[in-house]
């Protein structure tokens, strides 16, 4: 009897670590994340994901449990061309700028006296001042313009990285540089239903899609990143 009782005293505890070893990874990741998100704990939210869960606003998820993983999708990742992007930004802003400051040096009477004038509200345009006026703005306008796109362009580097960035960023590891990294980003869908507490208090099941990525490259293995979330 002595014997049966030890041999089942040593099955229990195999059965128990077979069990928890069968809770995949997205188990305790989602775990940490909703329980920052409910704590408002934005350090380490901030950390796994790219997209809150404001409590206030959203709600809190109370519980969940995962009803499929799907399966992971690889794409190749570089950023090569958005640089490539903002450097042609940059050098036709510098082209336009001197062709502009060219144009005020050679003007540069003409169009003191049209700024002098715009401050009057009833001034009176001469047609040679009007000409001017219609040069300067268009000039104006330009300055603008190209000042849009470069923004636009050094923004979309920013939008593009995020997820890299905050993928790679890890103690002890050189920070990601993104002219030359060459990786892929590697991204599933984890749904699952979800018991979620509103603002108000009350209680409703939901189905969430959670999107997770990470990038690998250069011999690094990101972490996850949640970068999206529907259903909520």
């Amino acid at each position: 009897m002595r014997k049966v009782v030890a041999a089942a005293l040593l099955i229990i505890p195999s059965a128990l670590f077979v069990i928890s070893c069968s809770r995949p990874p997205e188990q305790q990741f989602l775990t940490q994340f909703f329980r920052a998100a409910r704590g408002r704990d934005l350090t380490t939210a901030g950390r796994m994901s790219a997209v809150m869960i404001d409590p206030r606003e959203q709600g809190s998820v109370e519980d969940f449990s995962i009803e499929n993983i799907g399966p992971e999708t690889r794409s190749p990742l570089n950023f090569k061309p958005l640089f490539e992007a903002e450097q042609q930004a940059k050098e036709t802003e510098r082209a336009f700028l001197k062709t502009k400051i060219d144009y005020q040096t050679a003007n540069i009477k003409a169009i003191e006296e049209v700024l002098k004038l715009e401050a009057q509200p009833d001034a009176k345009f001469t047609p040679a001042q009007q000409k001017v006026k219609g040069e300067w703005d268009t000039w104006r306008q330009g300055i603008a313009e190209h000042a849009r796109k470069t923004a636009a362009a050094t923004a979309a580097i920013k939008r593009a990285t995020g997820v890299a960035e905050a993928s790679l960023t890890q103690p002890g590891q050189p920070a990601l540089d993104a002219k030359v990294f060459e990786g892929e980003t590697i991204k599933k869908d984890v749904t699952v239903k979800a018991s979620v507490k509103s603002p108000q208090g009350a209680t409703a099941e939901k189905t969430l899609v959670i999107t997770i990525e990470r990038v690998a490259g250069g011999g690094r293995e990101g972490r996850p990143i949640i970068t999206n979330i529907t259903g909520l």
